[in-house]
């Protein structure tokens, strides 16, 4: 007996202008597109792919300029390969099954190219382009096969896909003599002007790799006579390319490990091989894998303040020197050489290096000074994947690890081109000698010695000098401030988890009194141990408060007595939750050493390196452990020894880690130490690093001798 009455199966029936609504869904403009359309002559292993424009030219004001355009009424796209072409079965049972797998299915025999379209959503280009499409194909040795498609058929509202059919007829070759396949778009949906089809020319450039070039597949893009003739021709690569002032080029492996690194400086026209220890060039989270996969990569790099040379070296001009950085630069990816959009595009900084610049201008590169490929492929980077649309690889870890490898990369650029570079200001600006410079008082000296009786000068300078130094001391007391701000916003983050933690503790205790209210369960022991509970967090809340008043706006610049180690050990405990993630294990020295100092400033100094060790102890997955001893050398001079586990200092940068603005951190600002070492000079200090510290990594040495 069943309650059934009646059951069956249902059947979809797509109507038929989902094949226009799911085009312009996954093909996002015209360009991508045509992209779309020359990867499938790609993928039929043609040599050469011809894509030419016709129709009228017309013009049309836009402000002062007039704009040449073809007109979409009269305009054509004639697509044309000489590729293998497809024989019946498989356009009947391939090209007019959207979503096929029909690539997967087959491999390029005679070729050692990899499919770039394997979704099967190519064809829905032409839809976008163009409201016709006339398609003809021959195989080697075959009769020509026309295809026929009106899309402005699929636009019925009422008629369903299956009643939508395709005339095609098969006839002696008429177009093609050997193999291959025709595009004709006809009634185009958009017009074409010069600066579209310059983009698209960019576009088509880019398609390929510009650095590696693939010998055996070249790209045409004709125009019509009246369009800009510099538009018309086969696309080919830039002399500029060949004359980076800096690249690097190699391999990231499997296993996220750096190999056959290579860097070049045309600045001392060397070559290096680059090496890198266990504790260099990792990930952020060492002992995770990486998921991007193996990838070779190669980035070549301009200083864009002076192309003059360039120029010459290329019989151009500086302008066109910088059209074809602009047109070019960027880090693209190439997944089976083939380019993966919208990677490397204008205004596209997807690995973030332009925000990098826009923090640190003096040691970071921009987008627009590289131009950069990466090179993955369907088997090594599974994880990679196209999105849906074409437009960019699915977000996820993966991706995520890539970009990190790309700032990893560019890091070890930067660091050598700063040290390549003019030496003549080397010499670290402190406030002090950057101020003297304002100074008038060599120039009173002299009117003084050589013009005594004009006491109406010297009187005037004497004064306009007093107005000088009260001028500096503000701005002085306004760095200053500034200073204590850059550290600040990095002890925030921790005051505020902490303090988190601390008030969501007191609301676990607080909620356990209201539900044992609310049960008649509460007795007086438990009130007074919850009670009790949360007064030990108030201290601990208090004892955080305690720890950071002195970076409060009360009490600054009022240098008092203070036990040095004591501070130095509450900048420790401020970041106790880093600790313990981390599994960081410190020491400090059990001597109590009385200083007159701002105990802000000493709070800043140990901050900023304590912020240093955490970042480097993270990437080591050996005992992490900080160490610092205070002693002194006489009654005059007192020391810090401040050393850590982490992989240390490379040699020939011992000097450019205390300028501002220069960082080893892939992402750094580069101000920590800069900031430690001006803190250090006004207690007529020294700020260091030493070889033989007491554990492996990084060992700095601070002497204070005012006010101890």
């Amino acid at each position: 007996m069943t309650d059934k009455l009646e059951m069956g199966e249902f059947i979809f029936k797509p109507k038929a202008r989902i094949i226009k609504t799911i085009g312009e869904e996954l093909i996002s403009n015209d360009n991508v597109a045509i992209v779309e359309l020359v990867k499938n002559s790609y993928d039929a292993e043609s040599q050469i792919v011809e894509i030419s424009f016709n129709g009228l030219i017309k013009e049309r004001s836009e402000g002062k300029k007039l704009k040449r355009y073809i007109d979409k009424e009269s305009a054509s796209i004639i697509i044309f390969d000489e590729g293998k072409g497809m024989d019946f079965p498989t356009i009947e049972t391939a090209w007019m099954e959207p979503a096929t797998n029909f690539k997967k299915k087959i491999e390029n025999k005679n070729s050692n190219r990899k499919f770039t379209g394997e979704k099967g959503i190519g064809r829905f280009a032409s839809a976008k382009l163009a409201s016709r499409l006339e398609l003809i194909t021959k195989q080697k040795d075959s009769d020509e096969i026309v295809v026929k498609f009106n899309w402005d058929d699929f636009s019925d509202e009422d008629r369903y896909l299956e009643n939508i059919y395709i005339n095609w007829e098969i006839r002696k070759p008429i177009e093609i003599k050997n193999s291959g396949t025709i595009l004709k778009l006809i009634n185009l949906n958009n017009d074409w002007d010069e600066d579209k089809l310059r983009d698209l020319r960019v576009t088509l450039s880019r398609l390929l790799n510009p650095i590696v070039p693939i010998e055996d597949f070249l790209i045409s893009l004709n125009v019509p006579k009246g369009i800009d003739e510099n538009l018309d021709g086969t696309i080919e690569r830039p002399e500029t390319l060949n004359k980076p002032d800096y690249y690097i080029k190699g391999v990231i492996d499997e296993n996220g490990r750096p190999n056959n690194f290579t860097f070049f400086s045309k600045v001392v026209n060397n070559e290096e091989v680059l090496k890198f220890s266990e504790k260099e060039f990792l990930l952020k989270d060492p002992i995770r894998e990486s998921l991007a996969g193996k990838f070779s990569f190669e980035f070549r790099i301009w200083n864009r303040d002076d192309l003059n040379k360039l120029s010459k070296e290329v019989n151009s001009t500086v302008k066109n020197v910088r059209k074809d950085l602009d047109d070019l630069s960027g880090i693209s990816i190439y997944r089976d050489n083939v380019r993966v959009l919208p990677y490397g595009n204008k205004n596209n900084d997807w690995a973030r290096l332009d925000i990098r610049r826009v923090n640190n201008p003096t040691l970071r590169l921009s987008n627009n000074q590289i131009v950069g490929y990466i090179s993955i492929g369907l088997d090594s980077n599974p994880l990679l994947k196209d999105q849906s649309n074409r437009e960019g690889i699915v977000e996820g870890q993966a991706l995520e690890d890539l970009k990190e490898f790309i700032k990893l990369i560019m890091n070890e650029v930067e660091q050598r081109r700063y040290n390549e570079r003019p030496r003549e200001n080397e010499k670290t600006i402190s406030q002090k000698s950057l101020f003297e410079k304002f100074s008038l008082h060599s120039l009173t000296t002299l009117v003084k010695e050589k013009a005594p009786e004009n006491k109406n000068i010297i009187e005037a300078l004497e004064k306009k000098e007093l107005e000088i130094k009260d001028g500096i001391s503000k701005v002085q007391e306004v760095i200053s401030r500034y200073r204590r701000l850059t550290t600040l916003g990095q002890l925030i983050d921790a005051v505020v988890h902490d303090g988190g933690n601390y008030l969501n503790k007191i609301d676990i205790q607080a909620n356990l009194i209201i539900k044992a209210f609310k049960n008649n369960e509460l007795n007086r022991n438990e009130l007074f141990e919850y009670i009790n509970n949360i007064q030990n967090i108030r201290k601990d809340f208090a004892q955080l408060f305690r720890r950071i008043e002195p970076f409060g706006g009360r009490k600054r610049g009022r240098p008092k007595n203070i036990i040095l180690e004591e501070i130095i050990k509450n900048q420790f405990l401020l970041y106790h939750t880093d600790f313990e993630r981390l599994s960081i294990s410190f020491e400090i020295s059990e001597t109590r050493n009385n200083v007159t100092m701002d105990e802000a400033e000493v709070g800043i100094i140990f901050m900023n390196l304590i912020q240093n060790s955490i970042y480097w102890l993270e990437n080591v997955g050996t005992e992490r452990k900080i160490v610092v001893h205070v002693g002194r050398s006489n009654s005059e001079e007192l020391f810090v020894i401040f050393s850590d586990s982490g992989p240390g200092i490379k040699n020939g940068i011992e000097d450019n880690i205390f300028e501002p603005y220069y960082s080893t951190k892939p992402d750094g600002i580069g101000l920590g130490l800069a900031i430690v070492g001006e803190l250090v000079s006004e207690y007529n200090g020294e700020f260091f690093l030493i070889n033989n510290g007491p554990l492996d990594g990084a060992t700095f040495k601070i002497t204070f001798k005012y006010r101890i």
